[in-house]
């Protein structure tokens, strides 16, 4: 298990990406905002994608995580890993749309292959309400 913070986040997290450990960046783009992320694994580059995101919308570093909130559950799938992506970033705008949530701190289970071209993925989301 990779761990980039400690936390009591799922036992079942491949890794936990805390926003600290920055593995993105922002790029010249002329008509939207392009986020470039890394990581030595799949799992830690979708996690450092989602945080660019993230910092898209406000100051990462100011999001604390309410220790009186449970972690977010969600689940994504794709028919392709570009594709996952997608669904797994959609997830966490959905939260942030629907119940002003945003995320800093992320346990994400491993990618998984279903099938021969479908893949699925799992995590928890800490952070806090936007205000």
């Amino acid at each position: 298990m990779n761990t980039c913070s400690s936390t009591s986040a799922s036992s079942s997290a491949a890794i936990v990406y805390d926003a600290a450990e920055r593995r993105y960046e922002y790029l010249e783009h002329t008509a939207d905002i392009k986020v470039h992320a890394w990581g030595p694994t799949l799992e830690l580059a979708f996690c450092a994608a989602a945080i660019g995101m993230i910092g898209c919308i406000t100051e990462v570093e100011l999001i604390k995580i309410d220790p009186a909130e449970e972690g977010k559950q969600i689940t994504a799938a794709g028919h392709d890993l570009p594709s996952l992506l997608y669904s797994f970033l959609d997830e966490i705008l959905f939260l942030f749309h629907s119940e002003f949530f945003l995320t800093r701190k992320l346990a994400l289970g491993t990618v998984e292959k279903t099938n021969s071209s479908s893949f699925t993925l799992a995590a928890e989301l800490y952070g806090e309400h936007f205000d």
